[in-house]
C-alpha cells in the first residue's frame, strides 16, 4: 500500500470520526493538523481514529510506536500516515 493510499485512509477516518461525533466536517488535506484545525479533536479522538485506521488497514498500530518523536500539536495527516507506514514496515 502506498503512502498516498494511507493518507487517504487517515483523511477518511478523520472525516468519519467528525461525522459520528456531530462535529462539522471541514476540508481535510495532507497538511491538516487535527489537534489544531479540527473541532473537538483531542487525544481520545486521536485514539478513536487510530483504531478506525487499524480496522481499515487490518494491522495493529500501537500508539506508543505511531506517535514516537512526534509532537501532538504539530502532527499533520501526512506525518501520521508516514508514521503508520513505518510501523507497518516494522511489523513485516
Amino acid at each position: 500500500m502506498s503512502l498516498h493510499e494511507i493518507e487517504d485512509i487517515v483523511i477518511q477516518c478523520l472525516k468519519e470520526n467528525l461525522e459520528l461525533s456531530g462535529e462539522a466536517v471541514t476540508t481535510i488535506t495532507r497538511s491538516t493538523k487535527p489537534a489544531n484545525e479540527l473541532s473537538g479533536f483531542d487525544s481520545l479522538r486521536t485514539l478513536e481514529v487510530l483504531i478506525s485506521i487499524e480496522e481499515k488497514l487490518g494491522c495493529e498500530l500501537p500508539p506508543e510506536k505511531v506517535f514516537t518523536g512526534i509532537k501532538y500539536d504539530d502532527l499533520t495527516v501526512s506525518m501520521l500516515a508516514k508514521a503508520i507506514d513505518e510501523v507497518k514496515k516494522e511489523a513485516k
